[in-house]
């Protein structure tokens, strides 16, 4: 049997861990087309639950059409509007069809049809030549709109936290909005992993997209879950592990699910060799953590040098009392203020992030800093 585990694709049926609860609640949040700003850190399974749900849909509630748009890496609302226009092929398979229905919902400018080389499936994408973007939005929205006139919608923009980082982001949230609120028969689902980016759009009283969606942060797996799933698998494989060292495992990394697959990634490998003894747990550890040491020490080198006095800090005080004067004077910071710019600094790059303590967002990075810094 091949490896069960995975952990750098999204992940769906056998190899996604439970979240039955979210994925009921995102089906009732889409059935009702509510829209829903879904977020959580990075790496966490925001991604996979959204295909989990659109594949319970695709079994489960066929009537229904799905659309899932990956914004990561987009700079412009031209790549915005590209990577929907590329997907509107999974609404209308039929490329005549489609082909017809943009001809007569386009205007003032052309598009080129291309090929998916994954799927093999055609794919519009407009030229831009002739035409402003607002009128390229314009066209795009109102034939979203009409795919949803003959079927309810559920449309998933993830790492929509890009959006605010466009060029013109202000007018062109605005311009969104101003589409989005008339599509009543349409689900959005907002996800991204930089909280305070999507907390400043959903929640700033001044931006367009103020309480325009229903907030779902994504909560940890419950090690209750894990332990099931897990075995499960590792049975499949002839591997007995026992509940107490899943459970183990589970607590080691924190109920994260991207690290939780990967250790068990090279644990069923070594498990093909070697049988189960306790010190794999940290040996496999350590093996993830140096794989990893060229990334985290490019990072650190970069990193100024009253930056890296504040992470220490942060483990030093596990992310509390950072102010205190003898905190300071154990990392040799001379003033309260340094910290405060390094944490913002930190929390920009993503490193750290504020959830009732400063917290270091990837726990193999923490785990690297304990070894190294």
């Amino acid at each position: 049997m091949n490896n069960p585990f995975t952990y750098s694709n999204i992940v769906t049926g056998p190899h996604f861990c439970n979240r039955k609860k979210e994925q009921e609640e995102l089906l009732e949040f889409i059935r009702t087309s509510q829209n829903v700003l879904l977020y959580s850190h990075r790496r966490t399974g925001k991604s996979s639950l959204i295909k989990q749900v659109f594949l319970n849909i695709k079994h489960q509630s066929p009537e229904i059409g799905t659309l899932y748009i990956d914004l990561y890496g987009t700079t412009s609302e031209k790549e915005f509007m590209t990577r929907i226009f590329q997907q509107l092929n999974v609404l209308e398979t039929n490329t005549d069809k489609l082909l017809k229905l943009l001809k007569n919902s386009i205007d003032k400018f052309s598009f080129q049809l291309g090929i998916d080389p994954n799927t093999n499936s055609p794919t519009i994408t407009p030229t831009f030549n002739s035409a402003n973007e607002t009128l390229v939005l314009k066209n795009l929205m109102e034939l979203l709109e009409k795919f949803s006139a003959k079927r309810k919608i559920v449309i998933a923009l993830d790492e929509f936290q890009e959006v605010a980082k466009y060029t013109n982001a202000d007018a062109f949230e605005k311009q969104l909005r101003s589409y989005i609120q008339q599509h009543t028969n349409i689900c959005y689902i907002f996800s991204g992993s930089q909280q305070h980016i999507l907390t400043a759009m959903f929640q700033s009283q001044n931006r367009a997209f103020y309480q325009q969606a229903a907030s779902f942060p994504l909560k940890q797996i419950e090690t209750k879950h894990y332990i099931p799933w897990m075995e499960n698998l590792f049975d499949k494989g002839n591997f007995s592990i026992g509940k107490t060292n899943l459970k183990k495992i589970v607590e080691q990394f924190k109920n994260h699910p991207m690290y939780i697959q990967l250790f068990c990634f090279f644990l069923w490998r070594e498990l093909q060799h070697t049988p189960w003894t306790d010190e794999m747990i940290n040996t496999i550890e350590r093996y993830m953590i140096d794989q990893k040491h060229l990334e985290y020490q490019t990072l650190w080198d970069n990193l100024s040098i009253n930056q890296k006095k504040t992470l220490k800090l942060v483990l030093i005080n596990d992310g509390r009392n950072l102010f205190a004067a003898e905190a300071l004077t154990t990392v040799s910071i001379k003033t309260a203020s340094i910290v405060t710019r390094c944490l913002k600094s930190l929390s920009e790059k993503e490193i750290l992030v504020k959830n009732g303590k400063y917290v270091i967002q990837d726990l193999l990075l923490k785990k690297w800093l304990v070894l190294n810094a």
